[in-house]
């Protein structure tokens, strides 16, 4: 058996940021437990971000794949290119930086342990069962974090947070060397290539970049064709689909899931935190995990510290992050969830109007898109409206309450 004061369940951006904050403010004793037998193995993510990641988060241009100026939307027969800075990062060595950040200030990374389970005492959260080569570990901490991703590993089997409700979609990509001439992130809303969905073009430099689609499995079903393949079948049909881009080598395959609601969940109990997808953090719009899971992560930490130092993980004492987090983000990602809901069911007239829309904003709600602060009076501008849309009424309004 193993003890520290804080044991993080899963190596990602959210579960690493935790330790990385943890490490860097206090000397508190902390463990990050990976299932991989490297960080660098988690290889899941697009790696697209903003500026809030980069600059809040220190984070050094070594990692950084390819930096753009702007954003290009796309729908069938529309284009307009956005004026919003963006980045591109190498996912694997991201990961390794954060940990190597985080071991520097004294937090331990143990890979190769697969969190199974919580440890529970009088009612209360007291660690972990885990294994590891092929060996049942347990790891006892004053307080635990759940950032395992979509999985939920602690925050399902304490019935956090109702997964089964959510909605579910897939991603995949591929990263490839070969010309790719648009040199901006590029995003097609476009049922032909991602029914109920979206593909992408990222740039990464030096004549790499990343191609990929993916889908609501709610829309998916509603726009799909009757004959259509697998989602390997659409990254193949959109990989060659344009000229701007030829693909010489397909030197990796990133492929994931989303499950995302509003994001207004149980993010405590008593010894435990749940940061990042364990507790969908993800944003419902266009499905950026990086940027929410690290901020939860902040949130998280900020709150933690106090917890440990005063000496109360209860929940009553934990729940102060679950507020803040519902605060600044529960009624953004409400909005979100409605624009979302529209947006992956528009008919490709509404999805050029979309695109041609988003073209005709000014710099300040470029910025509040960019940020997911759109107000009313921004959406109401994006939205191309057809008189079939008031069926969408009732659903919609469940994302309110």
């Amino acid at each position: 058996m193993q003890e520290y004061d804080i044991v993080v369940a899963g190596g990602g951006p959210a579960g690493l940021q935790f330790a990385r904050e943890i490490g860097r403010r206090s000397d508190y004793a902390v463990a990050v437990l990976e299932a991989n037998d490297a960080l660098t193995d988690n290889d899941k993510s697009t790696g697209g971000t903003f500026d809030q990641v980069i600059e809040g988060y220190d984070i050094p241009d070594d990692v950084v794949m390819a930096a753009r100026p702007d954003v290009i939307f796309e729908g069938p027969n529309a284009a307009s290119t956005l004026a919003i800075p963006n980045y591109v990062l190498d996912f694997p060595a991201f990961l390794k930086f954060l940990g190597e950040d985080a071991a520097g200030d004294g937090v331990e990374i143990h890979t190769g342990v697969r969190v199974q389970e919580p440890v529970i005492e009088d009612g209360a959260v007291a660690g972990v069962r885990c294994t590891s080569d092929g060996e049942t570990v347990t790891y006892r901490a004053d307080l635990v974090v759940d950032a395992t991703g979509p999985a939920g590993a602690l925050t399902t089997e304490l019935g956090m947070w109702d997964r089964e409700a959510a909605q579910r979609g897939i991603g995949k990509e591929y990263e490839v060397e070969g010309r790719f001439d648009a040199d901006s992130m590029l995003f097609r809303f476009d049922h032909e290539y991602a029914p109920g969905g979206y593909a992408w073009v990222f740039p990464g430099g030096d004549g790499v970049f990343k191609v990929g689609v993916c889908w609501i499995d709610d829309f998916y079903e509603r726009h799909r064709p009757p004959d259509d393949g697998s989602i390997d079948d659409y990254v193949e049909q959109w990989a060659g689909a344009d000229p701007r881009w030829e693909i010489d080598e397909i030197r990796a395959v990133h492929a994931g899931q989303a499950i995302s609601d509003n994001s207004i969940n149980q993010r405590a109990t008593d010894g435990l935190v749940a940061v990042g997808d364990s507790v969908s953090s993800i944003n419902p719009l266009f499905g950026e995990g990086i940027r929410p899971g690290m901020e939860s992560a902040e949130m998280a930490a900020d709150v933690a510290i106090d917890a440990l130092d005063a000496g109360d993980v209860s929940r009553q004492f934990l729940r102060r992050y679950e507020r803040r987090w519902n605060g600044e983000k529960g009624s953004k990602w409400k909005t979100q969830r409605i624009v979302g809901e529209l947006l992956y069911d528009f008919d490709a007239s509404q999805q050029n109007g979309f695109v041609e829309r988003s073209g005709g904003l000014s710099a300040e709600q470029l910025d509040r898109l960019q940020r997911y602060e759109l107000t009313i009076g921004d959406l109401l501008e994006l939205y191309p409206f057809r008189p079939k849309d008031v069926r969408k009424v009732p659903t919609l309004l469940r994302h309110l309450r």
